[in-house]
């Protein structure tokens, strides 16, 4: 019989949340008996990469390569329509618990070297309920012996009620877009209201299928984008001003029941194929972190 992941429930005030020992993956957050979250993992393992810790890089690496400290690496293709190394190594590994409490929970994973990836990392994932709502820090630390390539993200999918997201509106406060290639990855960048995305005022999504890195909010004090629906109630999700990159998708599921039903907010330390381009990219020399914090409240309804 396969072994089952264990799943951790989080409690405080109005607030839920459950955590997957799997990839230290966010499996639900409620708030007052109201999803925030959408998910459907309980049923196939991380649809669509939902809620999993993207590291040591998010999104694509072009061609699953890259050059760094005067060597050519050579990753996996998990990926195989565009050529990519999607969404990092620690996705698919059973995180330890190294705290537990009713409100908090600590999950940490060691990424050793391996082929393509000749480094070592200390990874963390802290999760905390309170008041205010969900915080989620992440960390990677350098525990090898030289310098090392790093990025961090998480990819959790969003609700905003009933319905799909066409009839939801977004505020998201950065005035950017990356272009990109068929493969998804970076050319440039551009106006978002050049491509008919700019939401740094509040509007409906409509029918825009969105799956682009959006930048520019990297100075704002508290940045956060702002989910609802037709009744006024949805999500807050904020990150810390180290996340220059906040890539967003709308749920493409054309043949299946949950299409456009949900929409992912990941925000980024670095951007698309950063190990190629240097876009934010991190290089922890031993000993040194990097670190990010998402966090994610309810709107409305209070």
């Amino acid at each position: 019989m396969p072994l089952d992941i264990p799943h951790h429930r989080l409690t405080a005030g109005p607030y839920e949340a459950v955590v997957s020992e799997l990839g230290a993956a966010l499996r639900g957050v409620r708030y007052g008996g109201r999803d925030l979250l959408f998910d459907r993992s309980q049923t196939v393992p991380f649809p669509r990469y939902a809620g999993a810790v993207l590291a040591p890089w998010p999104n694509r690496i072009a061609g699953a390569r890259y050059r760094f400290g005067g060597h050519d690496h050579v990753l996996p293709v998990d990926e195989p329509e565009r050529g990519t190394a999607l969404h990092g190594l620690a996705l698919w590994n059973r995180w330890r618990v190294e705290e537990r409490g009713e409100d908090a929970l600590t999950l940490a994973e060691t990424l050793w070297p391996r082929p393509g990836y000749p480094f070592t990392l200390e990874l963390r994932a802290r999760y905390a309920l309170g008041p205010d709502g969900l915080s989620l820090t992440l960390t990677a630390a350098n525990a090898g012996h030289g310098p090392a390539p790093a990025g961090l993200s998480a990819h959790p999918y969003f609700t905003a009620g009933g319905g799909t997201c066409d009839d939801w509106t977004l505020h998201l406060p950065c005035p950017e877009v990356l272009t990109v290639d068929e493969r998804l990855i970076p050319t440039g960048r551009k106006p978002a209201a050049d491509l008919g995305l700019d939401f740094t005022t509040p509007r409906p999504i409509g029918d825009a299928a969105i799956d682009h890195a959006f930048t520019g909010a990297a100075a704002a004090p508290s940045p956060a984008a702002v989910l609802t629906g037709p009744d006024g109630r949805g999500v807050r999700v904020g990150w810390s001003a180290g996340c220059g990159w906040v890539q967003v998708y709308t749920l493409a599921l054309p043949d299946g029941p949950d299409h456009r039903r949900a929409v992912a907010i990941e925000p980024m330390t670095c951007a698309p194929d950063a190990f190629n381009s240097g876009d934010g990219l991190s290089v922890l020399e031993p000993g040194e972190r990097l670190s990010m914090e998402l966090t994610v409240a309810a709107v409305g309804g209070e």
